[in-house]
Formats: structure tokens, C-alpha cells, sequence
């Protein structure tokens, strides 16, 4: 009886869901590998972009307020 055609049907199925399993986990991570560096370059633009708009807003408006 544990020879039966459901039991090896389970364990294939099993078997195959793991598989599913694990490729779609190197997958996400290998994307995220792939996509860290350039959101860690847009991240660093944008606070630089930030700091050079606050430079240059700051003293106009220190001038106009006397």
C-alpha cells in the first residue's frame, strides 16, 4: 500500500513545489543584486539635488526678510 500511484504522485508534487520554491527565491534575490547599486546611486543623486536646492533657497530668503 505505500507503493500506491497517490503516494508517488505526493511526493513528486512535493518535490516539484521545493524546486518552484527555491528558483523563485534565487530569482528575487539575484534581482535585488542586480537593482541595489543603482537605487543606492538614485538615492545619494536625490539628497544631493535636495541639499544643493536648500543652498541655494536659503539665502534668498534670509535677504528678502530684513
Amino acid at each position: 500500500m505505500s507503493n500506491s500511484p497517490l503516494s508517488r504522485q505526493k511526493k513528486k508534487s512535493g518535490s516539484l513545489i521545493r524546486i518552484v520554491f527555491w528558483l523563485s527565491l534565487v530569482l528575487l534575490v539575484a534581482r535585488l543584486i542586480w537593482v541595489l547599486p543603482a537605487a543606492f546611486d538614485h538615492h545619494r543623486a536625490k539628497q544631493e539635488s535636495t541639499r544643493t536646492e536648500t543652498k541655494v533657497s536659503a539665502p534668498s530668503q534670509a535677504k528678502s526678510s530684513p
